[in-house]
């Protein structure tokens, strides 16, 4: 594409894409896996003085959903083209991180690999693969 040409049918490519926004977290529109769409969902637990990782999951949902299980507990879902996208993200929360679910089950299992070994090297309980369901 030049800046000086007119594309004829960009508004058509236009209507795509705001059809796409919905289950975009980055700017992937294809998944790693083959599949149109991908689930991810993972469970939060937090202590009576962190409200604000509630609050901060509302605030950077983008297109996901969050859903307060509890006081203590948050679940945040998102049916997206690529979950390998939000693995960065949901990094931030180890730790609080519950439980995780991705459809991408070669995802998921790197992702609960990665978090084992974490807390194997810096020796943190969780270590032995319990760390997150």
């Amino acid at each position: 594409m030049k800046p000086e040409e007119v594309c004829e049918n960009f508004e058509a490519y236009r209507l795509d894409l705001e059809g796409m926004l919905p289950h975009m977290w980055g700017v992937s529109t294809q998944s790693e896996t083959g599949e149109r769409m991908e689930h991810v969902e993972f469970t939060v637990k937090y202590d009576a003085d962190e409200a604000h990782i509630h609050n901060r999951l509302e605030r950077e949902k983008r297109c996901g959903t969050v859903e307060k299980l509890d006081e203590h507990t948050s679940r945040f879902s998102a049916d997206v083209y690529n979950a390998g996208e939000l693995v960065p993200w949901i990094r931030t929360f180890i730790c609080r991180i519950a439980d995780i679910s991705f459809s991408d089950k070669a995802l998921e299992a790197r992702f609960k690999k990665d978090i084992q070994e974490m807390y194997a090297l810096y020796g943190l309980e969780g270590g032995d693969g319990d760390a997150v369901q």
